[in-house]
């Protein structure tokens, strides 16, 4: 799967880029950043790279691409549906993108360079310093938790179904040694703006629903950690849970 909004959200201006992402984030909304493309002005200026007026055409925008290093193969992303989200040789998505007035943008470097295509104008987007932030990961379930109506995360999973006595033996105990493999292998951090979701309400103070404190936390990514994690217990927690949910 391409991840759209690294590749949009690099050259889009600061105070926009999180909107962008949402809608980028979402298939049902994103018609709403591709519908706009024609006629985009988001785009931060200071990394515009105006192509001169005598090399306009598709051959010498390819040469500039692949000065800046562009691949062979592109990522577009466009309010024509013949070109969007698909990958395609960069001479060929550069013959179906200039002239037509579409707006297009051809990713050729995620984050890094991009062409442009509008109704009215058509430039490079190049960035040379990364846009680097920070990503979190919060491992669920296909179960909805009762009181925020989200779908819940395997740590209060695990910690009610230790709790309930609904799950025991080498079960429970394998589960203890996931939970202990999380606690020792990831960072622990909450992202900005998320609640604990692992506590709970009692009268006029705030006590921990479940008693471990890895149970509800958010897991940082970094350095390939998160997504190396992700593949040690996942047939781990497809198994267990299973259990848990009681199928």
């Amino acid at each position: 799967m391409h991840n759209e909004q690294s590749r949009i959200d690099a050259f889009v201006k600061r105070g926009k880029r999180d909107r962008y992402r949402e809608i980028l984030s979402s298939p049902r909304q994103r018609y709403k950043f591709t519908s706009q493309l024609a006629h985009f002005t988001d785009f931060d200026p200071k990394y515009r790279v105006l192509i001169p007026g005598g090399k306009r055409l598709v051959d010498n925008i390819a040469r500039e691409l692949r000065k800046r290093h562009s691949p062979s193969i592109i990522f577009a992303i466009s309010e024509d549906p013949a070109l969007d989200q698909k990958e395609l040789p960069l001479l060929e998505a550069l013959r179906m993108t200039v002239n037509r007035g579409l707006g297009t943008v051809l990713s050729c470097i995620p984050g890094r360079l991009a062409f442009v295509e509008t109704e009215d104008e058509r430039f490079i987007l190049e960035r040379h310093d990364a846009l680097e932030r920070p990503e979190y990961i919060r491992f669920v379930i296909d179960r909805k938790d009762e009181e925020s109506h989200v779908d819940q995360g395997i740590f209060q999973a695990v910690a009610r179904a230790l709790e309930w006595h609904t799950i025991a033996g080498c079960d429970r105990e394998q589960l203890n040694n996931l939970e202990k493999w999380f606690g020792e292998n990831l960072e622990k951090q909450l992202p900005s703006g998320v609640t604990r979701c692992a506590w709970a309400s009692a009268g006029s103070r705030l006590k921990p629903r479940y008693p471990s404190p890895v149970f509800g936390r958010w897991f940082k990514a970094s350095n390939g950690t998160a997504s190396s994690s992700k593949r040690s217990g996942q047939t781990d927690q497809a198994t267990y849970f299973t259990k848990i949910n009681g199928s």
